[in-house]
């Protein structure tokens, strides 16, 4: 681990402790603690192990992080072995110099702070080690490789892309490809989606789900500018919310076009990146990462590369923009200005926004032209097979009509029954708005859900919806145990039957890739999701979806003034993305664990997220990151960038934040975008809860350094 670590520059590896789950000890009725080891490195986990003993389930989890490494590349053991001979100096894989005794009770407490730091809010924004704040540059949106070019370079290489086009076109192997394109709505309105996106500068397309929007319109783009002999002056950028959604993406279209990524598609995610060829290409990025390139090219320390880079820019696609994440609001924004600068320096752009379940009034009256002419809209319709909605109401009395003798034990669970009990209640005082976020997940009852799907079915994999990694982590738990929670007699832990999958940020990119390739024969898929997997992304022969209906979701308390991360009902419109998943392949079935009446109480669409934070945070963040594309003389308050926002806070709600808070975010005399302790500042919150004692306010310390 440690020779690992050193070769690809990636930090020490933590290791994190934790007791789950207990067993029966085979001599008695008393119960075994099983305790789990996770190594991670550079935040990715990379190995787990489990014994009823600290030391044995971290000689299991490093055991099955070499297995891991050594399966991924197979001389990384040989060169290890290699290297450990020839430089004695190096150490590696012997034991610690310093070797001491501590109590059980200290090394308890020292894992426990290094659990808590390494989850802290300081942890995550530290810079790497080695590296001082001041020292850190701005990422730079460019592969290193140089984008000018001649007119006749620029010639050549469109007359390049043309020849692989052509090609394309003729290869008898990507005929099937070729035909599953053409038959996807998208491509049949592609003439008259191209026309509006031609002649203005903002298009906002409402594709139905399974459309094709997501993978096709890069590609029509793309391919219309190489037809009209333009190929090589055509470079496009396509947001996603999620980093799995542009990874995936990205592989699909060069599987698609026959290439392979780092061509002329390519990606940049956190971490990660294989950006294209400069001069004709299509890059997939998180709406975040583009928020950070942007910065990069703006302001008087703005990077010549990336200057010339966001110049090159001739399309930003802007992918499920109803996700009215902060970054999204931001991004919306600075696109607006970015789109007048653009024009003022004759250097046109087109933005296009698209969604499945967008609300496009809204938009069209955002991004009104120097007409006064709201944006068009282009409707593509989706396609998709029924689906068949299943809900608490009729879930339950299916389920327990002959249910097995050794699975009552679920109805039996006080979190079940009080779940089941406000659910079925046919008091409507019950349905308010805000009501039942309190009661905890049934997680015996949708482990039992899943089974009810397999046992009923012959095929097809299962797509479950949870709020986060802790409750994908206790439904893992009850399907994992068979023994101890037996589920109509399945054994979830067969691997020639069952595999259960985890998706989740925290997740290895290279274990989420896993559930798009296909599984051995006979195996059917257990997919343990967040919303990651809500949209963008099609994962392969999912007929079925289990949905908890809620969702994680950050809410700012301004009585206390704090922040939280809560678990809250998702919107009816993702439910219906949700259901979706089930029929991209052939008609599927979705079990929603909620009743009809919970149904009809859900809003549309959830709230958007900067009218649930806490905008002094917001603020403090455009401010630092020199968001003033187009205005060089704007150097205002940040508050007047979020009175922007399409849809954003109440005037109200900005103008009593900028009571609040205007002293601490705009210090006399002072520049804080110019600072290099910016980002511990942006980190830090603007107002201390009036709950804590004066002892451990964070915003202290940070009113005497203003002072």
């Amino acid at each position: 681990m440690e020779y690992y670590c050193q070769r690809y520059k990636f930090g020490k590896p933590d290791i994190d402790l934790t007791q789950s789950a207990s067993k029966p000890s085979k001599r008695g009725k008393a119960r075994i603690q099983i305790w789990e080891a996770v190594i991670t490195v550079g935040g990715r986990r990379i190995g787990m192990g489990s014994a009823s003993s600290k030391k044995g389930a971290q000689i299991k989890c490093y055991l099955d992080v070499t297995q891991y490494l050594e399966s991924c590349d197979p001389e990384l053991w040989k060169n290890f072995l290699e290297y450990s001979q020839t430089d004695k100096s190096a150490n590696l894989g012997m034991a610690p110099h310093l070797v001491f005794q501590m109590s059980d009770g200290l090394n308890d407490d020292i894992y426990g702070l290094c659990g808590d730091i390494r989850g802290s809010q300081l942890f995550r924004n530290a810079p790497p080690v080695g590296v001082a704040m001041e020292q850190q540059p701005l990422p730079v949106f460019s592969s290193g490789r140089s984008s000018r070019m001649t007119e006749a370079e620029f010639v050549a290489k469109s007359k390049a892309l043309q020849d692989k086009l052509a090609a394309y076109e003729n290869d008898t192997k990507l005929e099937k490809m070729r035909a599953q394109r053409r038959s996807l709505p998208v491509s049949s309105k592609a003439t008259d989606m191209l026309a509006k996106i031609e002649m203005n500068d903002v298009t906002i397309v409402m594709a139905a789900t399974g459309s094709g929007k997501t993978t096709q319109v890069p590609q029509l783009l793309f391919d219309d500018y190489i037809n009209r002999g333009e190929g090589a002056k055509c470079n496009i950028i396509c947001t996603q919310p999620r980093r799995l959604a542009a990874m995936s993406v990205a592989e699909r279209i060069t599987d698609e076009r026959g290439d392979r990524l780092g061509n002329e598609v390519g990606y940049q995610v956190r971490f990660d990146a294989k950006l294209p060829r400069p001069n004709g290409s299509i890059t997939f990025c998180t709406t975040g990462i583009f928020l950070k390139r942007m910065q990069s090219a703006l302001g008087a320390g703005a990077h010549p590369d990336a200057v010339d880079f966001m110049d090159s820019i001739t399309h930003i696609v802007v992918d499920e923009v109803h996700e009215r994440d902060i970054d999204v609001d931001l991004l919306l924004v600075v696109v607006k200005r970015l789109l007048a600068d653009r024009k003022a320096r004759n250097k046109p752009i087109k933005i296009i926004l698209m969604s499945a379940t967008i609300d496009p009034t809204l938009f069209q009256n955002y991004f009104i032209d120097s007409r006064g002419r709201p944006a068009p809209v282009a409707e593509v319709p989706g396609r998709t097979f029924p689906v068949d909605k299943h809900y608490l109401n009729d879930i339950i009395p299916e389920i327990q009509n002959g249910l097995m003798s050794q699975s009552q034990w679920v109805f039996r669970e006080k979190n079940v029954a009080e779940y089941l009990q406000r659910e079925l209640s046919q008091d409507a005082l019950q349905f308010s708005p805000n009501t039942g976020i309190e009661l905890e997940i049934p997680y015996p009852l949708v482990a039992l859900t899943i089974a009810h799907v397999i046992k009923r079915s012959d095929d097809g994999h299962v797509l479950v919806f949870l709020p986060g990694w802790e409750e994908i982590k206790k439904v893992a738990d009850i399907l994992l145990d068979p023994a101890r929670y037996p589920l109509l007699g399945l054994n979830f832990t067969d691997p020639s039957k069952y595999s259960v999958h985890y998706l989740h940020s925290t997740i290895p990119a290279a274990e989420q890739r896993e559930v798009f390739k296909p599984p051995p024969k006979g195996v059917r898929r257990i997919i343990l999701a967040t919303n990651i997997a809500e949209t963008s992304v099609t994962i392969p022969d999912v007929v079925y979806v289990v949905d908890s209906a809620r969702v994680k979701e950050k809410r700012y308390d301004p009585d206390r003034h704090m922040s939280s991360l809560v678990s809250a009902w998702v919107g009816s419109s993702n439910l219906n993305q949700r259901a979706g998943r089930a029929g991209r392949h052939r008609e599927g079935e979705y079990y929603g664990l909620v009743s009809e009446n919970r149904i009809k109480s859900l809003d549309p669409h959830q709230t958007v997220e900067m009218k649930r934070s806490d905008l002094s945070n917001v603020v403090m963040h455009v401010k630092v990151s020199r968001l003033e594309v187009g205005t060089p003389a704007w150097t205002g308050y940040p508050f007047e960038f979020c009175e922007e926002v399409a849809d954003g806070p109440r005037p109200s709600t900005l103008a009593k934040s900028k009571t609040s808070s205007h002293p601490r975010l705009n210090p006399p005399n002072r520049n804080v975008s110019s600072q290099p302790w910016k980002s511990y500042v942006c980190s830090a919150p603007s107002t201390p809860p009036k709950t804590s004692p004066p002892s451990v306010e964070c915003s202290s310390s940070s009113q005497s350094t203003w002072q």
